[in-house]
């Protein structure tokens, strides 16, 4: 565990009341058929949907272990946010499961229609033509319907099952990773208020303040209908970044903005932390937060002891309806007054004297 003296904020750290002057941006930021996404207008709303998947793994994690979140495998702390760049290899094993596991569902039936088959047409052929249509329809329909209820809590324990049986091989596979993970893992610094986002094995990590991002909202066309994520792209250089582990694509736009709204907070050292599940072991050693805490009278162990589906019900209801509800587009960007009032090789100037 890290110590709490080591929470204390650099000068650069982020604060949304305190944005300095900033050159302007060499393109417009409008893009056609994205949003863009305010700076430092909070609306205190934390993504529903990220909320209650990270409830379930923070609670399966301290039942496993009390101590979980103090390894280096836990990547949200009071100091920084880590993530990965989206590999294609791990992307192509999420959507093609599903298909798999349908094909697999399917088999049943297909081979006991053979069977059927093989005995039936010997003695009654128009009864057993209609015996192999009905073991087919209503095999395939039942495949279906058990694809869709059940292919995530079967993907789960596989991952478990794969997780227990290479646990002897658990270092081998850290060093191994740990190499793999060289310019792949991104990250948010509240500590520094930089951000730091992989390009790819041959290149080194882009790191700039975080103010330098814009976020958006993407839209995601798919088989099915339009989706949504969040993209980040550098305002000064136009590389942009959704294929990451903190892009997930969702059905609704509202979680996008909530997901924003989180990160800044998170990023805002003038901002109590945000209170999500995966942060919440960390929260009495960043300063602001703690002070946060210790006058609201927080729970420090909120999320681990909650009884998430009274909360589903209840207070979780409200909370997504107020995140469905709020106005998210009359929210008023307070970086976008600061662009254009300095220049790139005076900002650069400021910029090296801040982070020195």
């Amino acid at each position: 565990m890290k110590e709490a003296s080591s929470s204390h904020y650099a000068p650069a750290a982020y604060r949304a009341s305190a944005i300095a002057a900033m050159p302007a941006a060499p393109k417009k930021r409008e893009r056609i058929g994205e949003e863009l996404l305010p700076f430092g207008d909070y609306a205190d709303i934390d993504p529903y949907q990220q909320l209650c998947e990270d409830a379930e793994f923070v609670q399966h994690q301290d039942r496993q272990n009390k101590a979980f979140y103090e390894t280096d495998d836990w990547w949200w702390d009071h100091q920084r946010i880590r993530f990965l760049k989206s590999q294609l290899g791990f992307s192509a094993v999420l959507i093609a499961f599903p298909v798999l596991y349908f094909f697999f569902l399917v088999a049943f039936p297909f081979f006991l229609a053979i069977g059927v088959t093989d005995y039936l047409y010997e003695r009654y052929d128009v009864f057993a033509t209609v015996v192999i249509v009905l073991i087919l329809v209503i095999g395939f329909l039942g495949a279906m319907i058990a694809t869709v209820y059940t292919t995530q809590p079967v993907f789960n324990s596989l991952v478990r099952f794969c997780g227990f049986v290479l646990t002897p091989l658990s270092k081998w596979f850290a060093s191994r990773a740990n190499r793999y993970m060289e310019n792949r893992c991104s990250e948010f610094n509240r500590q520094t208020g930089m951000a730091s986002f992989a390009q790819g094995k041959k290149k080194p990590p882009l790191k700039a303040p975080f103010v330098e991002f814009d976020g958006y909202v993407e839209r995601v066309v798919q088989r099915g209908g339009i989706f949504y994520r969040l993209m980040f792209v550098h305002r000064y250089t136009g590389k942009q970044f959704s294929q990451t582990s903190l892009s997930a694509i969702v059905d609704h736009k509202h979680e996008v903005h909530a997901t924003w709204d989180m990160l800044q907070r998170y990023m805002d050292v003038s901002q109590p932390m945000p209170d999500v599940p995966r942060l919440e072991p960390f929260r009495y050693l960043d300063p602001t937060t703690a002070e946060h805490d210790r006058q609201t009278g927080r729970d420090p162990r909120y999320w681990r002891d909650l009884d998430l589906e009274a909360w589903k019900a209840g207070e979780g209801a409200a909370h997504l309806k107020a995140q469905i509800d709020y106005p998210w587009s009359r929210q008023r960007c307070q970086l976008t007054p600061q662009l254009g009032k300095v220049e790139m090789s005076t900002y650069k100037e400021q910029l090296k004297a801040a982070v020195a």
